[in-house]
């Protein structure tokens, strides 16, 4: 402990028992003088000048130790007693008046409003942001927040919630005019190249697998089988021997569809002058021209499609399953810290700290609303103030609150007592001496 700390702590702690001093200061020195002006050890008019100035002090110091105990604690004077331990006896009228004072006065309404407009929200919210850490803890909340909402995304009412509205939007808007208009502007862009080559990457790859040469296979017998019995006794006869002469092999012709289907998705991949492609793109051309035009028959077909579509039971069911994948998605990149959902997160909260970092507009715009919520709210909750300071007080018990009180404001008290004796003395001597000079 310094110096300076033991200085202040003997000076607290004398001062907690001043009052006490001063009182046995002053009445030891009434009852000594007194006792040595009655054996006649001393005598003359200053000795009795100074009695009566102890005497006097003796009385104020009393009198302040009275007044100074009864605030705290029950003083065991009779008929006294009852207007002793005031705070205690007054606690409710006590605490109303605290949480009025605090409510009304000290954190009123247009205080909070000046102090408010002295300081600003956004560059506190900037300084306290202002590194990769604190940056890195609000992301986590978000990440956090989005990994609760994620939870609940694919619970069945959200699922009947987004069917119902996809259905209600299906059968209300006309879809004919605008998806024709945006088929152009797709084809017009060239945007579709993309998904034509995703596609035939897909059929160059799965065209070999044995599904598709499964139902290959079976589509050839079914086809040979019925150009058997169409064609009579005869063609039967002559399937039947290019069977068993190996001529006719419905394997050999799986193989040489297989590969020509892979060699010309290959060839078409990546090339978009292909003969095939550029006559798949003016279908979808004349196509989409004729939907922006309203042609019944290809207004019919899209009417067909978004009919069933709303008509469609599994549609539901089809949402659910998009939903649960979106949510194990969303909670596996969410667990994952270097992950592109969570370095989006984090740069959405870096790049928008910056903004407000930078932008003195948008630094107005969000002190001003800082102000003003904070202003309705404390306007339309001021109550809550004072009934937060009535509850805290509510729970110290009376010797508890009495220490806290006493803690703050006794050593004051201990010098209004010193004082008591100090100023009744020195009356007390004022008086002595009037009325012995005047005698």
């Amino acid at each position: 402990m310094t110096a300076d700390g033991i200085l202040v702590e003997v000076k607290t702690g004398n001062a907690r028992h001043l009052g006490t001093i001063s009182l046995c200061g002053v009445a030891a020195g009434f009852g000594g003088l007194e006792l040595l002006l009655r054996t006649g050890m001393v005598s003359g008019t200053g000795w009795k000048v100074l009695a009566d100035a102890f005497e006097a002090g003796t009385i104020g110091a009393m009198a302040d130790w009275f007044a100074v105990s009864a605030l705290f604690r029950e003083v065991p004077i009779p008929v006294l007693r009852r207007h002793t331990n005031i705070i205690v006896r007054n606690r409710v009228r006590i605490v109303d008046g605290i949480a009025d004072m605090v409510q009304n006065r000290w954190l009123s309404p247009q205080v909070i409003r000046e102090h408010l407009a002295k300081v600003s929200p956004s560059t506190f919210l900037v300084e306290h942001l202002d590194t990769p850490e604190k940056q890195e803890k609000v992301a986590r909340i978000v990440r956090d927040v989005l990994a609760k909402v994620a939870k609940s995304i694919d619970g069945p009412e959200v699922a009947s919630f987004l069917e119902r509205a996809i259905k209600d939007q299906l059968a209300a808007i006309e879809i004919h005019g605008a998806l024709g208009r945006w088929f152009n502007a797709v084809l017009s862009r060239g945007d579709h190249h993309a998904a034509w080559d995703m596609l035939l990457s897909a059929v160059e790859k799965g065209v070999t697998g044995p599904e598709v040469r499964k139902t290959l296979h079976r589509l050839f017998e079914e086809a040979l089988e019925a150009y058997r019995e169409e064609g009579g006794f005869f063609r039967q006869i002559g399937v039947g021997v290019g069977e068993v002469l190996g001529v006719i092999d419905v394997d050999d012709a799986v193989d040489a569809a297989v590969g020509k289907i892979a060699e010309f998705a290959a060839e078409a991949k990546g090339e978009m002058n292909h003969p095939v492609r550029k006559r798949l793109d003016k279908i979808f051309v004349d196509y989409a021209k004729r939907l922006s035009k309203g042609d019944p028959e290809a207004v019919a077909s899209v009417e067909s499609l978004r009919q069933r579509l709303v008509e469609n039971a599994e549609i539901g069911e089809l949402i659910q399953q998009i939903l649960s994948r979106f949510r194990g998605t969303v909670e596996e990149q969410i667990l994952q810290d270097d992950s592109e959902i969570n370095r989006a997160i984090l740069r959405f909260v870096e790049e928008r700290v910056a903004e407000l970092r930078d932008d003195p507009v948008l630094r107005g715009r969000f002190d001003r609303w800082v102000r003003e919520t904070a202003i309705d709210l404390v306007e339309k909750r001021h109550g809550a103030i004072g009934e937060m300071v009535r509850g805290s007080l509510a729970k110290l018990d009376d010797a508890t609150l009495i220490d806290q009180i006493e803690g703050k404001v006794g050593d004051d008290l201990q010098y209004i007592r010193l004082n008591g004796a100090v100023v009744g003395g020195m009356v007390g001597l004022l008086l002595s001496v009037i009325r012995h000079v005047g005698g």
